[in-house]
C-alpha cells in the first residue's frame, strides 16, 4: 500500500512498463516452440529437400540487424539483436525459440519451411556494403528463392501462404523515412500484402532495373523477416604453427548449446608484460575493443565470462598461455583454416576425404602407433565396480562356443547311426553313395567374430558431467566391456586415440589381438590420460586396416567417444563430420560392421550422420555407459 514510498521502485516500474517489451516482433510464449524439439525432424526434412548430408542445424546467436528503432526501442535498447536464420557451407542456423504467431502450429511451420529454403538457397555472400543496394539485393534472392522452393515443392504453398500473410501483421507498423518506407512496402508486396510500389527500387529488386548509385545519409536497413534466410561464405583464415597444447582451467566447463561466430586472430600484444597506460583513462575504454592487448584472465568469475560471451556478436580466437579461472564450452562457427594439402612423408599415413572436391587428399595424415603405458594417472574399480565386472562376466559367460555335434562327418569318435541306415539302403537299392560320411564328432562353435574397440581419450573427455569425470566413466565401462569380452572368448583388441594436427594422430594398443585379459590391461587401462584433439577419420582408417588382417569372417568396429571430430587445424565442422563419415563408409566396404557410441547427450545433430541409421547409440546418461556398452555389444555383436 505504501510502495509508492519507495521510490527507486516506482520508478523502476514505471521504466519496465514504458520500455520493456518493445521487440520488433510479438512474443507469444505461451505458444513457442524450441528448436531441440524440432531438430531431428528438421534434418530429416532438410535432407529430404536435398539438402547435404553433412551440414549440421545448430541454434543461431543474436546479431544485430542495423533496422530503425522506435523511440522505446532506442531508449530501452539501444540496439536490437535477432536471432536470425542463415547458413554457410556446414551449418544451418536457426533460432533457438521461434514465438513470433499466436498458433503453436504456425511456429512450427515456420522450421519447417526454413528447413526447405536452406536446402535449395545458393550459397553465396552479398558483398554489397551500401546498406540500400544490400537491402535491394537481399531482396532479390529472397524472392528468387522463395519461387524456386515452390516450383520444386508445390505442397508448401498453402504453409507458404499462411506463413506470409501471418508475417506481414506481425511486422510492425511505424513512421519510416520514404526510402525505408518503400523499401517496407516491398517486402510487404513479397508477402503477398499489398500491391508494389511504384518507382525505381522494385524494378531494381526484381533486376530489371539498376540499383541507385549511393544511399542518402541516414538511412537504415530494412527489419529482417524470419522467413527468408541469409546465406554466406566465409573466407580461409590463415594457419597457424607452433604449440597447441591445451592450457588447463579450473572447474568443469559451462555448456552452451548455441553456435556462435568466431574469427581467428594473431595475438600480436598478447604476449607484452610492458604496462599498457595512456594519459587519459577514458580512452583505454575505447583502445581495448581494438587493440589485442595482455588481459588478465586468471581472475574473471563464471558469471562474468558467461555474461561477456553473451554480449559478443563474434568471437576473436586467439593464443595465450596461462591458466584461466572460467571455461566455458562453446561451439563455434570458425572460417576454415587453409588447407595444406602437401603430402607427409611417413611410415604410416592415410587419406582424408575433401568434401569440397569430392576427392581424397593422398597421405595426408601421419598416424603414429605404439603400446599403451602402465603408468599414467592413479585409478583403480572400487568393490562396486568388481561385482559389476563378476556379473558382466557371467552373463557373457553364456555366450562363450558351445561344443556341437556334427553328424555325417567323414571321422568321429562314433558312429551316426541315421547316416549308416540311408548309405545302407542307398546301396541295396542301387542309386549308389558310399559309406565315407557315417560318424558323428564333436566341435566347438566359434563366433568366427574379431572385435576393436576405438576409445577417444581427447582433452574434453577430461571435462565433467553431472559431477563424474567423462574419462573415468570410459574407463570403468572399457574395463567392464573387457572382461566380457574375455569371458565369453571374441577375439578382441583395444586402441584408444586422440591427435594435435594431420602430422600427429597418436593411436595406442591397450590390448592386442591375442593377448589375454590381464593385471597389465588392467593398468594399462587405469593409465589413461587426456591427450589433446579427435580426428576421428584417421584413427578409423587405421583401426580399420588392422581389423581387416584377421583371419575372422565377422568383424566388428565399436567406436566410443563424446563429441564432435576436430582438430587444431583445418579439422572441423563439416570438413570433420564428412571425413569421419567417409571413413565409417570405407570401414564397411572391407566388410567390417562399424557402430559408433557417445556419451555427448547433444549428438543427435550429428552422430547419425557419422555412423547412419541404426549404426550408432547415444547413452545421455553418462553413469549409464559402464552398464549400457556390454548390453549394447551384445545386440551388435550377437
Amino acid at each position: 500500500m505504501l510502495d509508492f514510498l519507495e521510490l527507486e521502485e516506482t520508478v523502476g516500474r514505471a521504466w519496465h512498463r514504458m520500455v520493456g517489451g518493445t521487440a520488433s516482433y510479438p512474443v507469444h510464449d505461451d505458444h513457442a516452440v524450441a528448436l531441440a524439439e524440432v531438430r531431428g525432424r528438421l534434418a530429416v526434412m532438410f535432407r529430404a529437400f536435398g539438402g547435404e548430408p553433412g551440414v549440421q542445424i545448430a541454434s543461431a546467436g543474436a546479431r544485430s540487424a542495423g533496422h530503425r528503432l522506435g523511440w522505446r526501442q532506442r531508449i530501452g535498447l539501444g540496439d536490437e539483436r535477432l536471432e536470425q536464420p542463415g547458413r554457410d557451407a556446414a551449418t544451418i542456423f536457426l533460432p533457438g525459440r521461434i514465438a513470433i504467431f499466436a498458433d503453436r502450429d504456425l511456429n512450427a511451420c515456420l522450421y519447417r519451411w526454413l528447413a526447405a529454403w536452406f536446402a535449395v538457397a545458393p550459397i553465396e555472400t552479398i558483398t554489397e556494403h551500401d546498406p540500400l543496394r544490400r537491402d535491394l539485393l537481399v531482396l532479390r534472392r529472397a524472392s528468387e528463392t522463395a519461387v524456386f522452393v515452390l516450383t520444386q515443392f508445390p505442397g508448401l504453398a498453402a504453409d507458404y501462404a499462411r506463413l506470409a500473410a501471418a508475417m506481414a501483421e506481425a511486422r510492425p507498423q511505424r513512421p519510416l523515412p520514404r526510402l525505408e518506407q518503400e523499401i517496407e512496402r516491398i517486402v510487404l508486396a513479397l508477402l503477398g500484402t499489398g500491391k508494389a510500389p511504384a518507382g525505381q527500387l522494385w524494378p531494381a529488386m526484381m533486376g530489371t532495373g539498376p540499383l541507385p548509385d549511393k544511399v542518402p545519409p541516414g538511412y537504415r536497413s530494412v527489419l529482417p523477416c524470419p522467413l527468408w534466410g541469409d546465406c554466406w561464405t566465409r573466407e580461409f583464415s590463415p594457419a597457424h604453427a607452433g604449440d597447441d597444447a591445451c592450457a588447463p582451467g579450473a572447474g568443469a566447463a559451462t555448456q552452451d548449446n548455441r553456435k556462435r561466430f568466431a574469427v581467428r586472430e594473431r595475438e600480436d600484444n598478447a604476449k607484452r608484460r610492458d604496462p599498457f597506460v595512456l594519459n587519459r583513462f577514458e580512452k583505454i575504454l575505447a583502445m581495448a575493443e581494438m587493440v589485442n592487448v595482455d588481459r588478465p584472465a586468471d581472475d574473471n568469475e563464471d558469471e562474468d565470462a558467461q555474461k561477456a560471451a553473451d554480449d559478443l556478436e563474434e568471437m576473436t580466437l586467439s593464443r595465450r598461455s596461462g591458466k584461466p579461472a572460467s571455461r566455458l564450452k562453446f561451439d563455434l562457427d570458425l572460417p576454415p583454416e587453409a588447407l595444406d594439402a602437401s603430402p607427409l612423408n611417413a611410415d604410416l599415413t592415410y587419406p582424408e576425404w575433401d568434401y569440397r572436391s569430392s576427392s581424397y587428399l593422398p597421405d595426408h595424415c601421419r598416424v603414429l602407433a605404439g603400446a599403451a603405458s602402465e603408468t599414467g594417472e592413479i585409478w583403480s574399480p572400487d568393490e562396486t565396480m568388481r561385482r559389476h565386472i563378476r556379473q558382466v562376466r557371467r552373463r557373457f559367460e553364456i555366450l562363450r562356443p558351445r561344443r556341437e555335434l556334427m553328424r555325417a562327418q567323414a571321422d568321429g569318435h562314433d558312429l551316426d547311426l541315421d547316416a549308416l541306415v540311408r548309405a545302407r539302403c542307398d546301396l541295396r537299392a542301387g542309386s549308389g553313395g558310399g559309406l565315407d560320411r557315417i560318424h558323428v564328432a564333436m566341435r566347438p562353435q566359434g563366433h568366427d567374430l574379431a572385435v576393436t574397440l576405438l576409445v577417444d581419450v581427447s582433452l574434453s573427455t577430461d571435462a565433467w558431467v553431472e559431477g563424474h569425470r567423462v574419462l573415468d566413466v570410459e574407463k570403468e565401462a572399457l574395463l567392464v566391456l573387457a572382461h566380457g569380452l574375455s569371458a565369453c572368448g571374441d577375439h578382441h583388441s583395444i586402441l584408444t586415440f586422440t591427435s594435435r594436427r594431420r602430422s600427429w594422430v597418436r593411436l595406442e594398443t591397450v590390448k592386442a589381438f591375442g593377448e589375454p585379459m590381464s593385471a597389465a590391461v588392467e593398468r594399462r587401462i587405469g593409465a589413461l590420460k587426456p591427450g589433446y584433439y579427435t580426428r576421428i577419420g584417421a584413427a578409423v582408417r587405421h583401426a580399420s586396416a588392422e581389423l581387416a588382417r584377421q583371419p575372422q569372417r565377422k568383424k566388428l568396429l565399436l567406436v566410443l567417444t563424446d563429441g564432435k571430430p576436430n582438430d587444431v587445424d583445418h579439422y572441423e565442422g563439416r570438413f570433420a563430420v564428412e571425413d569421419t563419415r567417409k571413413s565409417v563408409q570405407e570401414a564397411r566396404r572391407l566388410g567390417i560392421a562399424a557402430f559408433g557410441v557417445t556419451v555427448d547427450a547433444t549428438a543427435q545433430s550429428y552422430f547419425p550422420t557419422l555412423f547412419g541409421r541404426g549404426g550408432y547409440a547415444i547413452v545421455g546418461n553418462i553413469r549409464r555407459l559402464p552398464a549400457a556398452l556390454p548390453a549394447i555389444y551384445r545386440q551388435v555383436a550377437h
